[in-house]
């Protein structure tokens, strides 16, 4: 992998871990979330620093260059975080339709005392 791209992917990485340090910190993201991102993070920034490894698996996949097994890593991990993401979606939508049918049934029942 070119010296120049790499310096860019782990620029990039950079700029990503202080973006979700901020959001961190402002509270705009879960711990959870976050952890999961700087975990995938780290992981590419291992591949970048030390691309014998990347060149390694790529070999082991069958994969003529190592960017392009970097690129599939990177998106096979925004697969895993939108799967994720719509479990946890699709779990907050059950939620929200049992809240809302406990209020209405809640409300049924007072205006059915008066």
């Amino acid at each position: 992998m070119l010296f120049g791209l790499r310096m860019l992917i782990l620029a990039v990485i950079t700029a990503m871990f202080v973006f979700f340090i901020i959001l961190l910190r402002k509270q705009k993201i879960e711990l959870r979330y976050c952890l999961v991102w700087i975990i995938g993070l780290s992981g590419i920034a291992v591949f970048c620093i030390f691309p014998h490894l990347l060149e390694r698996l790529s070999a082991l996949l069958g994969i003529d260059t190592p960017v392009n097994t970097l690129f599939l890593i990177c998106i096979a991990f925004l697969a895993c975080i939108c799967i994720s993401l719509t479990v946890v979606v699709s779990k907050l939508s059950d939620r929200l339709r049992k809240l809302t049918q406990n209020i209405a049934i809640n409300e049924f029942e007072e205006n059915n005392k008066k």
